[in-house]
């Protein structure tokens, strides 16, 4: 079985074609002959293709099985969305349904974001970053596109990705190398994390013939408390003290998402409404300063992230996925 990695050169791409390699046919698919570089040097048989493009997605494609999406576009100078990289992206899905082969499997890698506030408490109600709305968006893309072709299609919302190449796990290794570290969280809270070992368990479950088309979260299996995820990580010898959430939540009401969105919204908002609310609003303000200024100590070795603020993620999830536990027992993946 033949599948297609586009975005073979990203983070999690890069890391699940080592982990693939064994289990399938690969074929990584990269935009461009300078993002191939690193997996040819280890003898990755790279196609250097554009799947934005109707003709390149057509000649690479066409003797694929199994799509697995990636790759996500967005503006090189800015770093953010604009309506140029969003249809690239709209397009990477469509090409991607549309010339694959007729029986093929569309695998496309969402996120945790899509929920918003739903899971991050500090995310407004009402004004969603525009990454949150756009992944949201690509998942319909997908969905729609892979019925009309009659195709069948999973949407896997990541959590957390950690791995030995991760950018997060490098983070959390040198962080807690240290001798005595303070962390920020409930060590017993879900984490959100979800290992690349269980992503490619997740790939090749999707590939069963009795798996149905569907949108699933995707987490380690069982979830992992952060207390699981730091140990994992943490030197043998690093002492860490936990400190419960200074503030466990806040009230996502009216108030809370205007101090959110754009302050230039607050300042004539104040003007017009009762002063009666003046009380809540400086209250509200006072919180979002001490919530900054946790996420920017410096002192005592304390250690916060926004991500420990994420309630759990909703599902559905995936049905008989391997423990994670299990499946790190048998990687050591490292090539940074």
């Amino acid at each position: 079985m033949k599948l297609g990695l586009i975005g073979a050169n990203g983070n999690v791409g890069r890391e699940l074609c080592f982990l693939l390699k064994n289990d399938v046919d690969l074929k990584p698919i990269i935009r461009n002959k300078l993002g191939a570089i690193f997996l040819k040097h280890y003898g990755f048989d790279c196609t250097i293709s554009d799947i934005s493009d109707k003709q390149d997605a057509m000649q690479s494609l066409s003797d694929v099985d199994v799509v697995v999406i990636s790759s996500y576009a967005t503006d090189p100078f800015s770093g953010s969305q604009t309506r140029s990289s969003q249809q690239i992206n709209e397009n990477i899905i469509k090409n991607a349904i549309k010339f694959s082969k007729k029986n093929a499997i569309i695998i496309y890698f969402s996120t945790i974001r899509v929920f918003s506030h739903k899971v991050d408490p500090s995310t407004s109600r009402f004004m969603a970053s525009g990454y949150d709305k756009d992944k949201k968006h690509l998942e319909k893309v997908l969905v729609s596109e892979s019925k009309k072709n009659n195709k069948k299609f999973f949407v896997l919302r990541l959590g957390h990705v950690f791995g030995n190449n991760q950018p997060r796990t490098r983070d959390f290794k040198k962080i807690f190398s240290k001798p005595t570290i303070k962390v920020q969280v409930n060590p017993e809270k879900k984490s959100n994390v979800v290992h690349t070992i269980t992503i490619k368990d997740a790939i090749l479950k999707c590939l069963e013939l009795d798996m149905p088309s569907g949108i699933f979260s995707l987490v380690n299996n069982p979830q992992w408390t952060w207390k699981e995820v730091i140990d994992s990580y943490k030197n043998p010898e690093t002492n860490v003290e936990y400190k419960r959430e200074l503030i466990n939540s806040v009230e996502n009401n009216f108030f809370w998402n205007i101090l959110k969105s754009n302050k230039k919204f607050l300042a004539p908002l104040r003007y017009y409404i009762s002063p009666k609310f003046d009380s809540k609003i400086n209250k509200k303000l006072a919180t979002k300063r001490m919530m900054a200024a946790i996420s920017n100590l410096k002192t005592e070795d304390i250690f916060y992230t926004s991500t420990f603020n994420y309630e759990p993620i909703p599902g559905p999830f995936l049905n008989n996925l391997e423990e994670t536990n299990f499946l790190l027992k048998n990687y050591n993946l490292e090539f940074f």
